[in-house]
């Protein structure tokens, strides 16, 4: 048995409940908030709280669970968290397939979906973070001394990273020319695939790599000093505004690979940033964030699929869910914290 949320190196399990966090992975299992089955809670005040139980449902009272899931430390510490194991499959695929535009290869991905292709994992990388990761592993190369990465340099083309996976190889298999079937009916080309663990590894390896590769286009640049958009749109909306952002980086001319968690419409732009940025280069950085956020929300879609709210979002919560929602999140917020102590400012 396996935990299956995977959003990133560093994260803890506590902090993954607290902004309801994601990954790769949620296309098929789900985000933590699918993942959560009970939690222990200090709340403001130091009354220890019991949220969920062990059973995989119940309709016993408030989905207590669900609230603290993402409250970002407002509401109070979590102690202890129970989560959802799931099977190991026996079989694991991994493929990639090249489109000659964003929108071909987003649109490939709502047809995967929307035919009911079983998918373990769906990423989508577009020209920009292609060439970042052939970037990164030149350089890296360059400081081997030229004796090799272990990879090799992909195609400059938006591209999708799949993963199929079950407990039949045959089935396995069906599944993944049935996504071959669909990728090639919008013109996806170069599609390839390997079981072997080793293989699986290389052919996923320009996802895995890219966010440093990504920062690495600026030298100078850190993970610190770098903005990483988040937003999620319902899938129909999915292929025009990834599409919209990748413009905007190119139009307003700033370094700013995209790429995503394809398969539930959750997708990033990495923005690098530099002490000697001019205050126009920052102004446009956060004019492609501002645009995403606004055409997300604009779509029926969120500010945040999986990164949370933080302070640089919170504008955005009445835009979203208009006074009305944020009233319903103040008034639990004033309910269990009156004086105000964790996370003061967030939502009061």
């Amino acid at each position: 048995m396996q935990f299956m949320v995977d959003p990133g190196a560093d994260c803890t399990i506590g902090g993954m409940v607290a902004c309801g966090a994601s990954g790769t992975a949620a296309v098929k299992y789900g985000t933590m908030r699918e993942n959560v089955l009970s939690l222990e809670i200090v709340l403001p005040d130091g009354t220890h709280a019991t949220c969920g139980s062990r059973a995989l449902k119940s309709s016993a009272g408030y989905d207590l669970v669900s609230v603290m899931t993402g409250s970002e430390g407002t509401l109070g510490v979590i102690c202890n968290v129970t989560v959802k194991l799931h099977p190991i499959p026996s079989h694991i695929l991994a493929a990639s397939c090249a489109f000659e535009d964003l929108h071909s290869a987003a649109e490939a991905v709502v047809a995967l979906r929307y035919t009911g292709v079983p998918l373990a994992r769906c990423e989508i990388l577009d020209e920009a973070s292609l060439k970042a990761f052939n970037q990164s592993r030149s350089q890296r190369e360059e400081e081997s001394g030229g004796t090799g990465t272990g990879t090799t340099p992909m195609d400059v083309k938006p591209t999708l990273f799949l993963e199929f996976s079950g407990h039949d190889e045959t089935v396995t298999m069906h599944d993944m020319e049935a996504a071959k079937s669909i990728c090639a009916s919008h013109h996806g080309t170069n599609f390839q695939h390997a079981s072997e663990d080793e293989k699986r590894r290389a052919v996923w390896n320009a996802r895995h790599a890219l966010y440093y590769a990504a920062i690495g286009l600026r030298p100078g640049a850190t993970s610190r000093s770098t903005l990483v958009t988040d937003a999620c749109v319902p899938l129909s909306k999915f292929a025009g505004i990834i599409s919209a952002t990748a413009r905007d980086v190119t139009e307003l001319n700033v370094v700013g690979p995209c790429f995503g968690h394809a398969g539930d419409g959750n997708f990033h732009c990495i923005l690098p940033m530099l002490p000697t940025d001019s205050s126009d280069y920052i102004k446009r950085v956060h004019t492609v964030n501002g645009n995403l956020i606004q055409r997300a929300i604009d779509a029926g879609g969120t500010c945040t699929g999986e990164h949370g709210v933080g302070y640089g979002k919170m504008k955005y919560l009445p835009k979203q869910y208009g006074e009305g929602g944020v009233a319903m999140m103040r008034a639990i917020k004033n309910s269990l914290d009156p004086l105000n102590i964790m996370n003061p400012g967030k939502i009061c």
